[in-house]
C-alpha cells in the first residue's frame, strides 16, 4: 500500500507500534466511557478515524483536520476568560501540539504543489 499511496497504515507497522496504538485506543474508550461520553456518536467517530488510517493518507488527513477544529473550538470556548496570552501559550490549546503544526505543514505545502 505504501507504494501506491506513500502512506504505511497502521495494520503495516511493526507490532509493538501497533500494540502501543491500540492500547491507547482502548485507553481513550475507556476514558470516554468513565466520563460518561462514550454516546454511539464519539464511538462511531473514533471507528471513521480510525478506519480512515487504512483507506488513505488523505482520508486521515481530513479526519485529523476535522477533530483539530472541534479540539480548537472546545479550547477557544473553555478558555474565554483566560487572559489572551495565557491562553495562546497554554499547553492545552491544541494550536501549540506538534500534530497541529505538522498538519498545518503538510496542509499548506500540499496547497503550494
Amino acid at each position: 500500500m505504501k507504494q501506491l499511496t506513500g502512506f504505511t497504515p497502521i495494520a503495516a507497522l511493526p507490532e509493538s507500534t501497533a500494540a502501543s496504538a491500540k492500547q491507547r485506543l482502548l485507553a481513550t474508550i475507556d476514558w470516554l466511557q468513565a466520563e460518561g461520553a462514550a454516546s454511539e456518536t464519539n464511538l462511531k467517530l473514533l471507528t471513521a478515524i480510525v478506519e480512515s488510517i487504512l483507506w488513505s493518507e488523505e482520508s486521515y488527513t481530513r479526519f485529523l483536520q476535522c477533530g483539530f477544529d472541534a479540539a480548537i473550538e472546545l479550547f477557544d470556548e473553555s478558555s474565554q476568560n483566560w487572559d489572551f496570552e495565557s491562553a495562546m501559550s497554554s499547553s492545552h490549546n491544541p494550536r501549540n501540539w506538534d500534530e497541529y503544526k505538522q498538519l498545518k505543514q503538510t496542509r499548506t505545502q500540499a496547497v503550494e504543489a
